[in-house]
């Protein structure tokens, strides 16, 4: 062993500002300031880990005064460099504000340089307030550290302030290749890459792992296979066969991807996470104008763009989207690996051999549209025969057509029977009679078997008696009555038709004799029964349409609806104030409820009762006295026999 062998980090740290990696804004700013004599009396160096604070704190306290007095002299004496973390009192303040005073024995400057100053106490930071902003001629301080948020918003306002930022993976897997070469090693491009990445942003991290893959190395390349079974990284190879075999829809080959990477010892979580990276550059890799944000060796973007043309935009980020979410649900699973096989697996669409098995939609319209025909065909035969009829009987007759509904199965929708509109009389007087809609009279007139079918369209085919229209009368004295068509069974609505066994209206009393061909109005009632605990969820819930009135808001969510009858709320209210309240907001409530429970026929019924915000309330003694007495009138003699106060 080497006894003076040095770490890379060390060994190749920057003398110069022109050496220092990825941080061009800020060594070209100090430069600038130096050379023109503007640099401030204190400055902040804050940034991540490894990223160069302390190098170009040194590199500049030795530029002040090589420019300032001259190159070639030893400066050593003018730089005293701290450590915030232990010294961090007030007395070490207060022992380098002493040292401050005396002026530099050599050059111009004396600098301080203070790393970790974040982990000064606040009594140590006030100590040095006034120091910093006013500190001697010959002074300059040089601040550093990593949290910049702990440091107190008084000492930054008195600094120059230089954020360094993480250095990008290209820039030090380039820096990796310098050092290389200067070590006289070979290291592929990839291998460098996998470091720089494994680094994050921090330059003195690539150099510690640089060390180590050179120590294993023993002098040979440095290969990308060494460095991925030495870092416990994911081969690449691995999430470019895994999107293949989840555009291709290979279930089992997915699952058998995880039993590799669980063998492998990789953890799951950082697996995912890597498959979504990966899938984040196929989403980079879709436009030209981001292409430019993969960070990749030469060989892997090839790679990447020519993946990128199987695969579109959507696709890319719909399944990123559901990575990342499978990514922050992944502590809360109970079984991490099914976790991980379901987010994979959902990335998989349905096959086409599933979808073969499923009818298409036009040969299921033209098998219902053939059913309709027939039907309706056999349906235009009765009509045939009771056209004669019909013409026969009288303008003011009425026929009423009666049909046996049979049992719907639960295959059909009742979205099939959906009730006839109702219509205005008065208006049916005034205007013309317009033509009736086939879906308003053909649930009259087919079989309630047939009626599912009626969602597909017509064919066009038929012949136009096919889908006539069954006309039903409408008199003024027709008596509404529930008809043997009714439907209440199914969810509990009430359909009401105009009786046609009630005596006919004459001409004059109908007035126009075209209005016979009108059909009668429906009365559509919704009597859904409901219960109470359905109750108070509507109730609470008809709250949130009132938030433009705060106060009735907050009465709705206080009181408790009670269901007395099949449809009458009761409300319980504290004072008659809280009832008008209500009351005035009664027809916003009320539909409200209606709509919610299904129910027509609610209605809502308040009642004043005294509760405990009525009840008197007691303050001194006195009263506090003449509200017991009311309960013991016996009181006041216990008192007077024994000479009591009331205090």
């Amino acid at each position: 062993m080497e006894n003076n062998y040095l770490v890379s980090a060390r060994k190749y740290r920057p003398a110069a500002f022109e050496s220092v990696v990825g941080q061009a804004h800020v060594t070209e700013t100090l430069e600038h300031e130096v050379l023109t004599g503007r640099l401030a009396q204190a400055l902040l160096f804050t940034g991540p880990r490894g990223v160069g604070k302390t190098t170009c704190a040194r590199i500049l306290a030795r530029r002040i005064n090589e420019v300032h007095t001259g190159e070639g002299l030893d400066y050593s004496l003018n730089i005293f460099e701290l450590d915030g973390a232990s010294n961090n009192t007030v007395d070490d303040i207060r022992q380098l504000i002493d040292q401050v005073r005396f002026a530099p024995q050599m050059g111009k400057y004396k600098v301080y340089i203070i790393d970790e100053v974040h982990m000064l106490s606040q009594a140590a930071f006030n100590a040095f307030l006034k120091t910093l902003e006013e500190p001697p001629a010959h002074a300059i301080f040089i601040l550093a550290t990593t949290e910049k948020h702990k440091v107190l918003p008084t000492i930054l306002s008195r600094c120059q302030i230089f954020d360094f930022k993480r250095i990008g993976i290209s820039d030090i897997a380039d820096h990796l290749q310098w050092v290389a070469g200067k070590e006289g090693l070979v290291a592929e491009q990839e291998a460098l890459h996998a470091i720089a990445e494994k680094a994050d942003g921090s330059l003195r991290d690539s150099l510690s792992i640089f060390d180590r893959i050179a120590a294993f190395a023993q002098g040979g390349p440095l290969t990308y296979d060494l460095v991925r079974r030495n870092l416990q990284l994911v081969d690449r190879g691995l999430y470019v066969g895994l999107w293949n075999q989840i555009m291709a829809a290979d279930r089992a080959s997915v699952l058998t991807v995880i039993q590799d990477v669980l063998d492998e010892g990789f953890d799951l979580q950082r697996f995912l996470m890597g498959f979504a990276g990966y899938v984040r550059e196929l989403l980079l890799a879709q436009h030209p104008a981001t292409v430019a944000l993969l960070d990749l060796p030469d060989s892997a973007k090839n790679a990447l763009l020519d993946a990128s043309h199987e695969v579109s935009a959507a696709r890319a980020a719909s399944a990123l989207k559901r990575l990342v979410a499978a990514d922050a649900s992944y502590r809360s699973a109970s079984n991490a690996r099914w976790h991980v096989e379901v987010a994979l697996l959902d990335l998989i669409l349905d096959e086409p051999a599933d979808e073969k098995k499923k009818p298409s939609s036009s040969v299921a319209q033209s098998a219902s549209a053939k059913e309709l025909e027939s039907k309706l065909a056999s349906i235009s035969e009765q009509d045939a025969s009771r056209s004669s009829i019909e013409q026969e009987a009288s303008p003011a007759a009425v026929i009423e057509v009666a049909v046996e509904p049979e049992p719907m199965t639960e295959s059909e929708p009742e979205s099939a029977l959906e009730p006839m509109t109702e219509s205005e009389p008065e208006s049916a007087q005034k205007s013309e009679p317009e033509p009736v809609p086939e879906s308003d009279l053909l649930p009259f007139a087919v079989e309630s078997a047939a009626l599912s079918s009626l969602q597909e369209p017509i064919p066009s085919s038929l012949p136009a008696a096919a889908v006539a229209p069954v006309a039903v009368a409408n008199t003024p004295n027709a008596r509404v009555h529930r008809t043997a068509f009714s439907l209440k069974g199914l969810g509990g609505t009430d359909y009401l038709v105009a009786d046609s066994t009630e005596p006919a209206a004459t001409p004059e009393q109908a007035g126009d004799p075209t209005e016979a061909s009108i059909p009668a109005a429906v009365v559509e009632r919704q009597l859904r029964p409901f219960s109470q605990s359905a109750l108070e969820t509507a109730w609470l819930e008809s709250a949130g349409a009132l938030d433009d009135l705060p106060v009735v808001k907050a009465i709705i969510q206080q009181v408790q609806p009670v269901l007395e009858d099949e449809s009458v709320v009761r409300v319980s209210l504290e004072n008659e104030l809280q009832e008008d309240y209500l009351n005035s907001v009664r027809d916003r409530i009320l539909p409200f409820l209606r709509q919610a429970l299904n129910n027509d026929s609610i209605t809502v019924r308040t009642q004043v009762e005294a509760g405990s915000v009525n009840a008197r309330l007691v303050y001194t003694p006195d009263e506090r006295f003449a509200f017991l007495l009311e309960k013991n009138p016996y009181l006041d003699d216990f008192r007077e026999q024994f000479q009591l106060d009331i205090e």
